[in-house]
């Protein structure tokens, strides 16, 4: 049987769907900034902003697969991208200063739109690449979400040089965000025929007797977790104007490691290429415990950030080789699994305070690579062969 071949024209407004998924993601290291403008009080609510944001992942995920079986793919992003537009302008038009309420209600909204999203639009790669490629393909997917992180911290020290107010970012983002709705609107999409069969939790939760799915769907936890642990850490590493910079090396390097992923994903297995990954990023994580200057800081992290730039993709691509037919499912399972992401503030913030450094804060981190190195190994017999 002849292979599938990339669906070039529909790939672009599926990548930029990957770009705008990485708005959630800027909540973490902005945290800092925002806990700013309230005092003390202020600097121990906003540790649950991202749980605002992940939240959503947790209890939508699910609903959002069943809806986007009746729907389609298409519909249920551009349902994404509504969400994702109002909840990036309310925190903006509330003015600076306002109540701390509008930045929850709005990166609420902004959770929201973004869960819809990522279910919708991974799947939608599924049907745009051959499955053997599938893999390399989420990798190069990660690239554009990394992008827009990557361009985080630029934008934000710009803004603030410019007009002293970081949160112009919020409109532009919300810009882009409409520029991807209507792009993907007046794009062509073959999808599977909408069905009334629902994806109800139990049909997700049922590949989770598949040892491989069960494993996946933890690293995507771990993995998100982590990833937004970093995020929350490594701003207060270094006490420094400029710290918010180290994530600008931390997804910098995410990038470099994406481009070369997607080449070595080729040619060896994902599951070897994760393990390597994640060997280096335990004894990273272990680094940050003990250095003290800014470069050495930032160093670690950017190179953090080149070993984290495949686990998603690995995981994700694993899980769906192993449930063939069910991708909407395992969209629905992995999504889920990102609402991990909701403890990385809380926890991180309650080591920080308990122990009384920022250091403390990757205890948590250093938990979900230990998860990920071990499942890495776990996932072995199960490997696929190389292409």
């Amino acid at each position: 049987m002849e292979a599938r071949k990339v669906n070039k024209k529909l790939l672009a407004p599926v990548l930029m769907g990957f770009f705008i998924m990485g708005f959630c993601d800027m909540v973490a290291p902005v945290t800092g900034l925002i806990g700013a403008e309230y005092g003390a009080f202020g600097q121990r609510a906003v540790s649950f902003l991202p749980t605002m944001v992940f939240l959503w992942f947790l209890l939508l995920s699910v609903p959002i697969a069943s809806l986007m079986n009746r729907i389609g793919r298409k519909a249920t992003a551009r349902i994404g991208y509504a969400f994702t537009f109002v909840g990036l302008l309310l925190p903006y038009f509330a003015g600076q200063g306002g109540a701390l309420a509008w930045y929850f209600a709005g990166f609420g909204l902004l959770g929201i739109g973004n869960t819809a999203i990522q279910v919708a639009i991974n799947p939608l790669l599924a049907t745009v690449v051959p499955e053997e490629r599938m893999t390399s393909y989420l990798t190069v997917g990660q690239i554009f979400r990394n992008t827009a992180l990557l361009l985080l911290a630029p934008a934000v020290t710009l803004f603030v040089a410019w007009t002293g107010d970081w949160r112009l970012l919020l409109p532009v983002y919300a810009a882009l965000t409409l520029a991807g709705g209507v792009w993907l609107q007046l794009t062509e999409v073959e999808e599977p025929v909408p069905s009334a069969r629902a994806v109800g939790i139990g049909a997700c939760f049922r590949l989770l007797a598949d040892r491989t799915v069960l494993l996946c769907t933890l690293g995507v936890a771990c993995f998100i977790a982590a990833d937004v642990g970093v995020g929350f850490v490594s701003v207060r590493l270094i006490d420094d104007a400029g710290s918010i910079l180290t994530t600008t090396g931390f997804y910098a390097l995410r990038i470099v490691g994406t481009l070369i992923g997607a080449w070595v994903l080729l040619r060896i297995s994902d599951v070897k290429y994760l393990r390597w990954n994640m060997l280096l990023a335990l004894a990273l994580c272990a680094g940050l415990f003990f250095v003290r200057s800014g470069a050495a800081v930032f160093a670690l992290v950017g190179v953090l950030g080149f070993t984290l730039s495949c686990v998603f993709a690995t995981f994700y691509a694993v899980a769906t080789r192993s449930a063939p037919g069910r991708s909407n499912e395992v969209a629905g399972l992995m999504i889920l699994a990102i609402s991990a992401g909701a403890l990385s503030g809380p926890v991180c913030g309650a080591l920080i305070r308990w122990i009384g450094t920022p250091r403390a804060g990757m205890i948590f981190v250093v938990a979900c690579v230990c998860y990920l190195l071990w499942a890495s190994t776990a996932l072995k017999a199960g490997s696929p062969k190389k292409e």
